[in-house]
């Protein structure tokens, strides 16, 4: 009968203490981890973001000289013809600094200006998203893409109105086919 009740003194007391020590071992966790992520991102965020960059740009400048020509264009294509199929094209990509950009970015804030770092992370994105159009298009079997947009919206955690974490590049357009 002692052991029935010290296992059930022992199992409340576990009930209880069990989620402030679950608690107690994430802050501890977080108080060492965050740091080593912050200083992981001052070493590698900027190059990675720059070899995304790069990585980027070989990808097009490569599809550009086998095609000879850039199949994305921001004109309607009314004066086209001969276009026997058409269908909507495609590509969507999430961008987002890292701790590291958003501390250099609200740093810059301060100061005022222009925020280099964002405006280098959004045409990242940009310039990732109208890749991933062309790409598309091409395995689609579209020849060009007419009318080409491009959308962005911010991300941000439910019930943040004003930390912005990532934003949506979306880009899209008309793929046509000719005769």
């Amino acid at each position: 009968m002692v052991d029935v009740v010290g296992l059930l003194v022992l199992g409340i007391i576990l009930v209880v203490l069990l989620p402030f020590l679950l608690l107690a071992l994430i802050g501890m966790l977080w108080t060492v981890v965050y740091p080593v992520m912050l200083i992981w991102a001052v070493l590698f965020s900027g190059k990675k973001l720059d070899q995304q960059i790069v990585n980027t740009a070989s990808r097009e400048a490569s599809l550009r000289k086998t095609l000879g020509r850039d199949p994305l264009t921001t004109i309607d294509g009314g004066y086209r013809t001969g276009i026997t199929s058409c269908g909507v094209v495609w590509a969507g990509v999430v961008y987002g600094p890292s701790h590291w950009h958003l501390l250099i970015g609200w740093i810059n804030n301060l100061v005022g200006g222009s925020v280099d770092i964002f405006q280098k992370v959004i045409s990242a994105g940009r310039a990732e998203a109208m890749q991933q159009l062309r790409e598309n298009a091409l395995a689609d079997g579209w020849e060009d893409v007419i009318n080409v947009r491009i959308d962005t919206s911010d991300m941000t955690p439910q019930g943040s109105r004003k930390s912005i974490k990532a934003v949506e590049v979306f880009a899209y357009g008309t793929g046509v086919k000719y005769s």
